[in-house]
């Protein structure tokens, strides 16, 4: 493999990669319940969308596998030939830039509503996707190292937001279950699906791996731990916001609102705003790596830093360019953004897949 990416790193910290990259769309906008007819079966499809990502992952992992000294950009071109594979390739890169472009944008209306909301949204973008940006220049190690200790301080910030407002929830809110069919269920399943679909990047770290036979384990558990994080949240929203919760903007940030320990500790709104911005940082910074990574191994250059700082320009144009405002950003979650994630992420890997099944087959038979 032509080692445009140096580093390495453990299967823990590919882990911690995954499970906060996992977290933005929970600790922003969480569209699982915001705009959902039912969100009292959140948790359920919370629950259904872990389960079935983890035959996407195990699918992503095992081919990744079978190619441990090439990224995904470079095995596709050894499955599907040099033209074609480029073809996923730019794809696989625009996918990724458009990942970053929805972190951009979410991150900055989030500040713009909750905080500041006279400051123009391009300030947070650009803050946000420069500090990123920085992080992944300088290589895969150090948003390892960085996603590996503030997965703590995320898990810590969790516990807080999720059950500190327990004497607020009243669980009669969940019931009954699935009163409105199988229908919502399934439209918030693929919903989640979509953003596990994101964890695709996997095939551009599992060479990197100082054990790449961990790429599976680690991966499965990432799934689960976010997975389980996803289900409890949404049990903890509409416990305690009930059927308004699908109307909130932020629903973390709502839930942090109301915290309320005696009289001293009161409306703790700091601790979902560290959480955008860990996380966002985090999954931010991956993505323009993978995204650089990936360019330089289709363009044959030898180094990928010279592509970052454009491609982190390129994501925050298009978060500017995509979405007029939250609303936009919201229903795009639940709709196109859903059949482009599963799109693209679905058709590349079986197609990968298959065609690597179907060449160790013919080896077999000619042999």
């Amino acid at each position: 493999m032509d080692r445009v990416e140096g580093g390495k790193i453990s299967g823990g910290q590919l882990m911690a990669m995954l499970v906060l990259a996992r977290f933005v769309p929970v600790t922003i906008e969480y569209p699982l319940v915001t705009g959902m007819k039912s969100p009292r079966d959140a948790w359920i499809a919370a629950l259904f969308a872990s389960v079935l990502s983890l035959l996407l992952v195990i699918l992503v992992a095992h081919l990744s596998l079978k190619f441990p000294d090439k990224t995904i950009i470079e095995y596709s071109q050894v499955l599907l030939g040099k033209h074609l594979g480029k073809a996923f390739g730019y794809l696989l890169v625009f996918y990724w830039i458009s990942v970053a472009a929805t972190v951009a944008r979410s991150v900055g209306e989030a500040y713009t509503i909750a905080i500041m909301p006279e400051t123009p949204i391009l300030v947070f973008m650009l803050v946000i996707v420069f500090l990123s940006a920085n992080a992944a220049r300088n290589g895969l190690e150090v948003v390892a190292r960085v996603a590996e200790i503030n997965l703590y301080v995320m898990a810590f910030l969790g516990l807080i937001i999720i059950g500190l407002p327990y004497k607020l929830m009243r669980f009669e809110n969940l019931l009954p279950i699935m009163a409105d069919g199988l229908g919502p269920v399934i439209e918030a399943t693929g919903v989640g699906l979509s953003f596990y679909a994101e964890i695709m990047v996997l095939g551009m770290m599992v060479p990197y791996l100082k054990r790449p036979k961990d790429a599976i384990r680690y991966s499965i558990y990432a799934v689960l731990i976010a997975g389980f994080t996803m289900t409890i949240f949404s049990i903890s929203l509409v416990a305690v916001f009930g059927p308004t919760v699908s109307s909130l903007s932020l629903p973390a940030f709502s839930l942090g609102r109301v915290i309320s320990i005696g009289q001293f500790l009161e409306r703790i709104e700091v601790i979902p705003m560290g959480a955008w911005t860990i996380t966002a940082a985090v999954k931010l910074a991956l993505y323009v790596w993978a995204s650089a990574v990936g360019l330089a191994q289709l363009s044959g250059l030898s180094r990928y830093q010279s592509l970052v700082y454009p491609l982190g320009a390129i994501a925050a144009s298009l978060g500017m360019l995509f979405f007029e405002n939250f609303v936009s950003l919201q229903l795009c979650f639940r709709t196109t953004w859903v059949f482009f994630s599963l799109t693209v992420a679905l058709s590349t890997t079986l197609l990968l897949y298959i065609v690597a099944f179907m060449r160790k087959s013919s080896i077999g038979l000619g042999g």
